[in-house]
């Protein structure tokens, strides 16, 4: 595979494993025995890749190999890629290996897009459930779409809404608080809800433009993550964060299935059980940051500075009843006919994998 040009060699990494193979070896087992990997991350700014991502291919990976398996791997943030170009740049053999996220990838398959569908699962230990029992369909989805193969799914922290609301708002509120609101949206389920569950107005603003937007007035309230939106500092303009998740922002690794077969037996055996420890890494990881998300971004205590002082306000029973009456036809149904048009039977498989679990059925 030919090596993007911003890519240089980790020469000082391998040199002495290569010297050794070199005069011990033939060529081809020289080949097998040392690599170096093309791969591409997640958000350069933020903890999983910081922490984990980076972490694993720089320093975990090629110590747990002896120094044979190396990479050069960067977040997308740094390379300046889309993220909803990742896979097609896997499939085209870029990278062997990808971090991506489903929702940025999604416009090439409503089939993926149905891993995350906005305000359906409600909570973490479910959510892993949801995305173990979808995986066949998302894996099949891999191969016949970008030709590779899916490592491992796991999760950002759960994404809540961040308002400006009336200082007088109860600790609890009806769907009724958000009608005709202009909600930051990302995606086409979680335009969906705002649209036909809040009866609110998405608009479409770059994570980047949120916090000035919500200072301007032009939107009342902004979507993403508990921890982006403390290390945004969204707190400096939204008053209250509405404690209810619309969902994780689901996220996997792949590689290329050309260089997978590439590999050895033992080479790729080594990765998939050093994949599984950073899998439980990530999920581990993210059930601490939608608390330390909370209450940095509320009254603290906030092991990352200063709490942000917004008001936790939650949905009232009634408005977490009336969320889920309404989602067959506010969120699932648009879903379903959008998958269906495109891979008839989509939601078939669906209905018996999430919607089995959860207990709800996409049906147009």
């Amino acid at each position: 595979m030919k090596i993007p040009a911003w890519f240089k060699p980790a020469a000082g990494v391998t040199a002495g494993a290569a010297l050794a193979v070199g005069l011990f070896a033939s060529p081809a087992v020289q080949a097998q025995e040392a690599r170096n990997f093309a791969v591409v991350g997640t958000w350069g700014q933020l903890d999983h890749w910081i922490k984990r991502e980076s972490k694993f291919w720089n320093e975990t990976l090629p110590k747990a190999s002896g120094g044979k398996l190396t990479a050069n791997a960067k977040p997308l943030t740094e390379l300046g890629l889309g993220g909803n170009k990742v896979m097609r740049e896997v499939k085209a053999g870029a990278f062997d290996f990808a971090h991506g996220v489903f929702l940025y990838i999604a416009g090439d398959s409503p089939v993926i897009e149905g891993a995350d569908l906005s305000g359906v699962v409600p909570d973490l230990p479910t959510f892993r459930k949801a995305m173990n029992a979808y995986k066949p369909v998302l894996q099949r989805e891999f191969t016949d779409k970008f030709d590779s193969t899916i490592l491992m799914l796991y999760p950002w922290p759960q994404t809540h809404m961040f308002c400006k609301m009336p200082a007088d708002t109860g600790a609890n509120v009806d769907l009724s608080a958000f009608k005709g609101m202009k909600i930051r949206s990302f995606g086409t389920s979680v335009s969906d809800f705002i649209t036909n569950v809040l009866h609110a107005a998405p608009v479409p603003v770059p994570f980047g433009e949120v916090l000035p937007g919500l200072q301007k007035g032009l939107i009342d309230c902004g979507a993403t993550g508990v921890l982006s939106a403390y290390n945004a500092k969204w707190y400096q303009a939204a008053s209250h964060e509405v404690v209810y998740s619309l969902g994780y922002t689901a996220s996997f690794l792949a590689v290329n299935n050309k260089v997978w077969a590439s590999l050895t037996d033992d080479q790729r055996k080594l990765i998939q059980s050093e994949v599984a420890k950073l899998e439980e890494q990530m999920w581990s990881a993210t059930a601490q940051d939608d608390e330390t998300g909370l209450a940095c971004n509320t009254d603290g205590p906030c092991p990352n500075g200063e709490a942000g002082g917004m008001k936790a306000v939650r949905l009232s029973d009634k408005a977490r009843a009336d969320v889920k009456a309404a989602l067959p036809s506010a969120v699932l149904a648009s879903w379903a006919k959008r998958c269906n048009a495109k891979s008839p039977g989509c939601s078939d498989d669906w209905n018996k994998t999430i919607g089995a679990l959860i207990g709800l059925e996409a049906k147009e």
